[in-house]
């Protein structure tokens, strides 16, 4: 049984290095500077490393702006093709931009009601009830931010952070 105990504890301490590692991963600082040419370059280099998508380009005449006043729709669009016209939990597509940071513009979801469209029936109008509550699925995704050099304020630097972004949204019960 000794030898039991010397594995597990390995095993534990082994865990503990795993999770140490993925914790001080949350805000890693890539340590070489760039110039402005190459920084760009550099980011899209660690985004694709990390089996981001880099190459998306973003038609933003297709997107709102994020913060434009919402309104919730009182009929579902059944016919349409897109899950965000169709939900009783309906949402729309906004630009999340950032300069500075690596992608700069994120496609984000807006929840455009408060509670959920209850449908009573065919040929119906849906109404808003709030005996639910819609709200966004999120997805973490990592971002690089550039930040200036102390030692040579005309380079830059990357430093990688993981943000929470709203892909949709969904219908849930309220809180009671």
């Amino acid at each position: 049984m000794p030898g039991l105990f010397k594995i597990m504890q390995t095993l534990i301490l082994l865990g503990l290095v795993i999770a140490k590692c993925t914790w001080t991963s949350e805000a890693h600082k890539y340590k070489k500077c760039f110039s402005t040419e190459k920084l760009e370059h550099r980011a899209l280099k660690i985004l694709q490393r990390n089996r981001y998508q880099t190459d998306v380009h973003i038609d933003e005449t297709q997107y709102h702006k994020l913060g434009m006043k919402k309104t919730c729709p009182t009929v579902l669009r059944s016919q349409s093709v897109d899950y965000n016209n169709r939900s009783v939990s309906p949402w729309r597509y906004s630009i999340d931009s950032v300069e500075g940071r690596f992608p700069e513009k994120i496609v984000v979801a807006e929840c455009l009601c408060e509670g959920c469209l209850i449908i009573k029936g065919p040929g119906h109008h849906g109404a808003q009830h709030h005996a639910y509550n819609s709200v966004p699925i999120e997805q973490t995704q990592m971002v690089l931010m550039k930040t200036v050099c102390l030692n040579n304020p005309e380079k830059y630097s990357l430093t990688s952070h993981f943000v929470k972004v709203p892909i949709a949204c969904t219908c849930v019960r309220s809180r009671i």
